[in-house]
């Protein structure tokens, strides 16, 4: 980690995978909490919390019920190139780590 701070759709992106590679999502939450803390400015702080639950549909409404989800919103690969852009972000971050 090179700045402590991750864009809100990474955050968002990084925080379905670790619910779909979860086996509850109590497991999920406990693990996203935990990497929050560890690696985020904003961890032990309201707004880490609400980027975190921001993955569990926190200020969000239901989507159609999938497995894993339930009825929280799937966000895909496709669906993270679409609104953000990976390359501009990964030159940005390989950049810092290089100064």
């Amino acid at each position: 980690m090179l700045t402590g701070k991750m864009h809100g759709y990474m955050r968002m992106y990084c925080g379905k995978k670790v619910i779909e590679w979860s086996k509850t999502l109590q497991k999920a939450y406990d693990n996203l909490i935990f990497l929050n803390d560890r690696y985020e400015l904003d961890g032990i702080d309201p707004n880490g919390y609400t980027g975190v639950l921001w993955c569990f549909r926190k200020h969000d409404m239901p989507f159609k019920e999938r497995d894993i989800f339930g009825k929280i919103r799937y966000m895909s690969k496709t669906g993270l190139k679409r609104k953000f852009d990976m390359k501009k972000y990964l030159e940005k971050n390989s950049k810092m780590g290089k100064s």
